[in-house]
């Protein structure tokens, strides 16, 4: 059985038909980070399934149960950002969808800002 957290085993186990499902790709950036001994700023995506009304509550929703996540606490911790240039994420290509794929919760797609 995989290691579920808490709230991904309850959003599985309160999932009702009638609630729309949504699939948010989050986006991140601007999070300095130290890869291969050298600081550089980098973003990510990351895709996130939330049952809601609407697509921007599913927005909503999505953003802060990765906000809360290990894996963005962690990605946190590691950044080493100034308070006048802060990291930000946020919600886009939110689609209603039949059910979840891929692995959940799935990994961080990272990329070097530098290199866009």
């Amino acid at each position: 059985m995989p290691n579920t957290s808490g709230a991904e085993s309850l959003l599985r186990t309160v999932r009702h038909d009638d609630m729309p499902l949504y699939r948010v790709v989050i986006h991140g950036g601007n999070f300095r980070l130290k890869l291969e001994g050298k600081w550089e700023k980098f973003g990510f995506y990351t895709p996130r399934f939330a049952e809601a009304l609407d697509a921007v509550v599913a927005e909503e929703v999505a953003l802060e149960e990765f906000r809360q996540s290990q894996k963005y606490q962690d990605l946190l911790a590691s950044s080493l950002n100034s308070e006048q240039d802060p990291p930000f994420v946020h919600g886009e290509d939110v689609t209603q969808v039949s059910e979840q794929s891929g692995k959940v919760p799935a990994g961080l797609a990272l990329y070097s800002e530098s290199d866009v």
